[in-house]
């Protein structure tokens, strides 16, 4: 029978191996060249892969891994944890402010996702979209968190000359060219606005929270009815980005990844 030690030495080993494959992502990493990086046997990591690759933690690409699906569903519960635990005390300052709720979003697919909110006491004023998904497209905070994609994979997603369905009556942002130039502007202004876009009598403004490479990974918003909040969108938008810059700073000085001497290996 294998002991504690025996097993918690096998997870250090598979967990050895996650580090080397995910520190060269997203390229694929050989089996040869995790050998060589965790200083083991080819044939030990051939079956330490074959049993990752069973659970999910790595993916088979071409003749090599990348990090699994499994590995990133796990991450994706981790991240927003440590996002919200990072954006809680700055979006409580901008509850105080604004006297509006305000939101913390993350994209998901063409969605945006609300993961927290922070209301004032006085809860008439509080929109409850914890876990409502939106269109992207048309609401301020899809659009800045859609910014952090480049052009191509924009009109991918939104080609140019397409009308997108669905898209309100009121809405700017009709097709993918109609995206695209608004999206260029969020990128000048760092922030977005909407006025009774998404919905009649509805303003919102958003503005990214980055990583310490620079990527968009969520957005700050607040929304609020147009005749009490509509006059305050531009100022509320600086005041965010003051906000976020706070908290992209906090996040990237505890997430810079710091890579060890074994996980240096290169793709062959």
């Amino acid at each position: 029978m294998a002991t504690a030690l025996t097993r918690n030495n096998g997870l250090e080993r598979d967990l050895e191996i996650i580090e080397v494959v995910a520190a060269v992502s997203p390229h694929a990493m050989r089996n040869g060249d995790i050998a060589e990086a965790t200083s083991r046997d080819k044939s030990q990591v051939s079956r330490a892969v074959s049993r990752l690759i069973d659970n999910g933690l790595l993916l088979r690409r071409g003749s090599g891994v990348v990090v699994g699906p499994r590995l990133y569903a796990i991450a994706r519960y981790t991240f927003e944890a440590h996002l919200v635990s990072a954006a809680r005390g700055e979006m409580h300052g901008l509850v105080h402010t604004f006297g509006e709720t305000v939101h913390l979003t993350v994209l998901q697919g063409l969605e945006v996702i609300t993961i927290h909110s922070e209301s004032p006491a006085h809860g008439f004023r509080a929109l409850s979209w914890m876990g409502v998904a939106a269109p992207s497209y048309m609401t301020s905070s899809g659009r800045v968190l859609l910014s952090g994609l480049d052009d191509a994979q924009i009109t991918r997603l939104y080609p140019l000359d397409k009308e997108i369905i669905g898209a309100p009556v009121f809405c700017k942002t009709k097709n993918g060219k109609e995206l695209l130039t608004v999206i260029h502007r969020i990128r000048k202004d760092g922030y977005a606005t909407v006025i009774e876009e998404y919905e009649p009598g509805l303003v919102g403004a958003s503005v990214p929270i980055e990583d310490h490479s620079g990527s968009i990974i969520a957005a700050l918003n607040v929304a609020a009815p147009s005749a009490r909040f509509e006059e305050h969108l531009i100022p509320a938008a600086l005041e965010m980005k003051k906000a976020a810059e706070r908290i992209s700073a906090d996040i990237s000085s505890k997430t810079k990844p710091q890579i060890s001497t074994k996980a240096k290996a290169t793709t062959r």
